[in-house]
């Protein structure tokens, strides 16, 4: 089922276009999610990105969710899922590595994400390497996921 709130934090992070709000909530509706913001949001066309924004902080609030955090701690949010994602197997490491390494600039290439780019460079430039720098890169994300309490 879809998540509207890790929409709207994805969104706000920048992980994902506001431009395909008004899809994802219809296909919420034809999940089964509803409220008046929601039905209004999936009527909107592509065009529409500046609306579809205003309206998610409403469907987040009429669905009962949790509060959309600032833009950086979206971003934060972003990342973490990124490094479960890597950690459990669900994304390869390398594509995990780049996903948080471009998390990174937003946040000024805080240290523990820097490492991910870092790693993800060398894993470009190194083949022979590559096995022992996935095992890094996994070795990372939860080193950085056992930080955030996970």
């Amino acid at each position: 089922m879809i998540d509207m709130r890790e929409v709207g934090v994805r969104v706000l992070a920048g992980d994902l276009a506001s431009e395909e709000l008004p899809m994802i909530a219809a296909q919420a509706l034809a999940e089964g999610l509803d409220s008046p913001s929601l039905r209004e949001l999936a009527g909107l066309s592509r065009g529409e990105y500046r609306e579809a924004c205003e309206l998610l902080d409403q469907v987040v609030d009429e669905l009962g969710l949790p509060a959309l955090p600032d833009a950086d701690q979206a971003v934060w949010e972003v990342v973490v899922s990124y490094a479960r994602r890597l950690v459990s197997g669900a994304l390869t490491p390398v594509d995990g590595a780049h996903a948080i390494a471009a998390c990174a600039g937003s946040l000024g290439f805080p240290e523990p994400l820097a490492t991910f780019a870092f790693l993800a460079d060398l894993w470009e430039s190194n083949a022979a390497e590559h096995a022992q720098l996935e095992q890094d890169m996994v070795r990372e994300a939860e080193a950085m996921l056992r930080g955030v309490g996970d």
